[in-house]
């Protein structure tokens, strides 16, 4: 058998004849490690893993390569987890109308899984933080409208980035509500009002607003004991005259208690119109009187 290895193959010589050369030929080998080597490269070729990962490939220099072929794998476990969801997603809707739910509730949940990797996430969100600049520069030069962004830039519909925009300012709005609980403690949502905001501030100063609209409520209330007296908030003054904090007093003429004195007859200043004495009221004092002036004069 000329294929058996396992044989040895016998040539005669003749004598000490030089001249007859005998060489002895290679036998056939079997390398097998060569088929394990094949069947490995197609397995990792069907699962996507890369080799690194397995400790198959010990050329590695850094570890920029094996983050490369993390990110090739991860896009592909991301393939592979989207068909996943699109399954349990209809295994659930099939799940929640067997327990009796119907209409919107069929659908009003969402399923997902872990991010096949931390260093695609990074890659990903990097990607996302050059659009937005390059975004806010491009509208901040003027040199294309905010819908072109959208629909260029970041690939959103119509649909999408006018539901956006409703969604902004809403934002905004619940942004100014917690501003102004913060440093006016007020809450625009129950009382209707905003206070501090220039607007507010320049409407008290118009002659339209003067009064009871032009101030916070409970600011300009009336007491029910001193009609004069004003609830709330004190007035701001540039001065201290005709205040208690003043040395004359805040009645330091005496025309306050000249107009609100309560007068039984007896007082000889009894309070007139206008701080003017009434002609037709003379003869009355004079004889009301009459007695005390006598005695005065004895």
């Amino acid at each position: 058998n000329m294929q058996n290895m396992l044989e040895d193959f016998y040539i005669p010589v003749r004598g000490n004849d030089t001249s007859t050369k005998i060489e002895t030929t290679k036998g056939l080998d079997y390398a097998a490690i060569d088929d394990v080597n094949y069947l490995k490269e197609k397995l990792f070729a069907a699962l996507r893993v890369p080799k690194a990962y397995l400790g198959f490939e010990a050329d590695l220099s850094g570890k920029s390569t094996l983050a490369a072929e993390d990110i090739r794998f991860a896009r592909t476990v991301e393939r592979i987890q989207r068909i996943i969801v699109s399954e349990l997603t209809r295994i659930a809707i099939v799940h929640l109308y067997a327990q009796g739910y119907d209409g919107e509730s069929l659908t009003n949940f969402t399923l997902s899984l872990t991010p096949p990797s931390i260093i695609y996430d990074q890659e990903r969100i990097a990607l996302l933080k050059e659009k937005n600049d390059l975004a806010v520069s491009m509208i901040d030069n003027n040199v294309v409208p905010s819908d072109w962004v959208y629909d260029h830039i970041f690939n959103f519909s119509q649909n999408q980035y006018e539901e956006y925009r409703d969604l902004i300012i809403e934002d905004k709005k619940r942004k100014f509500r917690w501003s102004q609980i913060e440093s006016e403690g007020n809450d625009p949502a129950q009382t209707g009002e905003a206070f501090g905001t220039p607007h507010s501030i320049a409407s008290l100063n118009t002659p339209s607003q003067q009064g009871s609209g032009g101030v916070p409520k409970g600011y300009d209330e009336r007491s029910t004991e001193i009609p004069d007296a004003v609830l709330g908030r004190p007035v701001e003054r540039s001065s201290i005259i005709g205040t208690q904090d003043s040395a004359l007093g805040k009645d330091r003429m005496g025309s306050y208690q000249m107009k609100n004195d309560n007068t039984d007859g007896n007082d000889i200043n009894p309070p007139t119109k206008n701080g003017a004495l009434r002609l037709e009221t003379t003869e009355t004092i004079f004889t009301q009187h009459k007695d005390s002036l006598k005695l005065n004069k004895n």
